[in-house]
């Protein structure tokens, strides 16, 4: 497993998971993007979070035992970077036929040493839904500690729901 920048070929993928409306309730995304924004978003995008204020990588994993090549499965992102604090939202998302592989395990290990070693964050931090609870245990596992609870910070369904402010001090 790797992480990768993005590059123009992943405009398929990143069009279907940005796209897939089950998880706009995770982020704050309320509209379809469109392919030319996605377009021009990956030929634009620096891949310097300095710049961006975002870094964004895919996860990849080879394909070995079935005839080479390779299969973007996720995607983690750093986002809401703060350079006076050092500290940086995560992000990740892995397609559901890819779950459980421990590939957001080891991608999540990966993002957190690029940012102790090369950004030198002070903090990752992620707000988790209170009713994901394998995404709390997995960055449980992760060093990730319980911070606030966030009363009603998510509108699902019609209703609002309790979130967990999780940080990981570097």
């Amino acid at each position: 497993m790797r992480l990768r920048a993005l590059e123009p070929e992943d405009l398929d993928f990143l069009y279907t998971i940005e796209n897939d409306m089950s998880m706009w309730w995770l982020s704050s995304q309320t509209a379809p993007l469109s392919a030319y924004h996605l377009r021009d978003y990956v030929a634009n995008n620096a891949g310097d979070i300095y710049k961006d204020e975002q870094v964004r990588y895919v996860i990849e994993v080879d394909n070995a035992s079935r005839g080479g090549g390779a299969s973007a499965v996720g995607l983690i992102d750093l986002f809401n970077f703060s350079p006076l604090h050092r500290r940086a939202e995560l992000g990740i998302v892995v397609k559901s036929e890819f779950r459980h592989h421990g590939y957001a395990m080891e991608a999540i290990g990966k993002i957190t040493d690029y940012a102790r070693d090369i950004l030198c964050l002070h903090q990752i931090y992620a707000v988790v839904p209170l009713s994901n609870e394998a995404s709390l245990q997995m960055l449980r596992a992760q060093g990730f500690s319980d911070g606030l609870c966030l009363k009603d910070w998510l509108f699902v369904g019609g209703s609002h729901e309790d979130a967990v402010l999780m940080q990981l001090f570097l």
